[in-house]
């Protein structure tokens, strides 16, 4: 692998992704909380098997234009700013909780939670998988917890296809 990170999603949001080989394992799976670590794409793909009946989904799967609808039309305007801010910034690039914080003008990440929250809460309530909308990435940077968060190329082209968000859509009211 040439260390981008690669998921995989089942129907109940599982993600892979290959970490480096320190530790001897080379895939990390998230599964229902809990992390489960194989040293190779065989031990891991036989866990998945285990885990969801062997049925994978890839995490870029294109959104339909009834889904990219219903939730976009749902979202509420924090929400839609976030993501806004984190289309601006591309499917390529990453921004820092810190950074992020600042251009929502949020004063702490309880508050930045409560946003990313509130994507996640209507993502689930149509049956998406949240990442599916952003990625989250944490990093720890002298014992801290540093998060960097970035939109997915499906849903930027989604946006990009539907021309949301609108400056209609970031209007304070609707």
């Amino acid at each position: 692998m040439n260390g981008s990170i690669k998921h995989l999603t089942t129907q109940r949001a599982l993600l892979y992704r290959s970490i480096m080989p320190p530790t001897g394992h080379l895939y990390e799976i998230e599964y229902k909380g809990k992390i489960i670590r194989c040293r190779n794409l065989q031990a891991m793909t036989a866990a998945l098997a285990q885990l969801e009946g062997g049925r994978l989904v890839r995490e870029e799967t294109p959104w339909t234009a009834e889904e990219f609808q219903k939730f976009t039309g749902r979202i509420h305007i924090p929400q839609r700013r976030l993501l806004a801010l984190l289309l601006d910034n591309g499917p390529d690039k990453s921004l820092e909780d810190s950074a992020l914080r600042g251009l929502l003008e949020l004063p702490d990440n309880k508050s930045l939670a409560g946003s990313l929250s509130g994507i996640s809460k209507v993502a689930l309530m149509f049956d998406i998988a949240p990442r599916r909308v952003y990625t989250v990435n944490t990093i720890y940077r002298h014992s801290r917890p540093c998060r960097t968060y970035q939109i997915t190329a499906e849903f930027a082209a989604a946006a990009a296809k539907h021309k949301w968000p609108s400056k209609q859509d970031l209007r304070d009211t609707l």
